[in-house]
């Protein structure tokens, strides 16, 4: 057969179609298996965020913080140690935006959800349980409706924080210099949308998964530092001793 121009241009059409279809099959294979966020689980919802991709922001820049502004007036969190080691890998979907190693076992999940429990135990005056805004699925602490909201509440129907079951990270809600000390020290990063999008406050932080005891009373600082910015209150104090409320 002999080969004209016309015939070479269809081929390699061809063939770029085919590589482009296995790239997307493989591709929204690896988005399936995150399991479901704030998006419908099927196809649609992976264009949805492939469609989001084109607008991500860089998670670890704290430079769009540095203007030492604080709204709100509020820096709860005080200072933090360094967290150890590398972050962990996070998966390139901006929903569900999900950690991807360094996970952590069935004991810790179960650690993490008791140290959500007994946080809004402490400041029940100002936050309850409701369904998540953002995940749709699961419940978060939310901020009740008898509490004046302050700007990030607002955008964010009052919900400040939430777990993601299947990796054992957290989504928070932080005043601006706590968020970029969390981000600095090494604790989490930007939702790859915040601030882009207008129910995502700037300060909308994917929070790790603790390894160990230590770090999950980090993580219980983090949390406690949320809520108090979110409910402008004081941070309070843990009522229960360190190894307890890392049960």
């Amino acid at each position: 057969m002999k080969l004209t121009p016309g015939k070479i241009a269809a081929m390699l059409t061809g063939a770029g179609a085919t590589a482009a279809a296995v790239w997307v099959y493989r591709d929204y294979q690896k988005w399936m298996a995150l399991g479901p966020g704030g998006l419908p689980h099927n196809f649609g919802g992976y264009v949805t965020t492939t469609r989001m991709r084109l607008r991500k922001i860089d998670p670890t820049d704290t430079g769009r913080f540095a203007d030492g502004k604080e709204r709100y007036g509020d820096a709860p969190l005080g200072d933090l140690p360094q967290r150890k080691g590398r972050r962990p890998a996070v998966g390139a979907y901006p929903v569900p935006h999900r950690q991807l190693d360094q996970l952590p076992g069935v004991e810790m999940k179960r650690k993490i959800t008791n140290l959500f429990d007994v946080a809004l135990e402490r400041a029940s005056d100002f936050v309850e349980y409701r369904l998540s805004h953002f995940e749709k699925r699961h419940q978060a602490i939310t901020l009740r409706s008898d509490v004046a909201p302050h700007g990030d509440a607002i955008a964010s129907r009052g919900e400040i924080a939430h777990v993601h079951p299947s990796d054992g990270s957290m989504h928070m809600i932080f005043s601006l210099r706590d968020a970029a000390l969390v981000i600095e020290r090494g604790w989490g990063e930007s939702h790859p949308l915040a601030g882009v999008m207008m129910d995502l406050p700037q300060t909308y932080l994917l929070i790790y998964s603790p390894r160990n005891r230590e770090e999950l009373a980090v993580t219980e600082r983090l949390l406690d530092a949320a809520i108090a910015h979110m409910a402008q209150q004081p941070v309070r104090k843990n009522v229960l001793a360190p190894e307890e409320s890392a049960r």
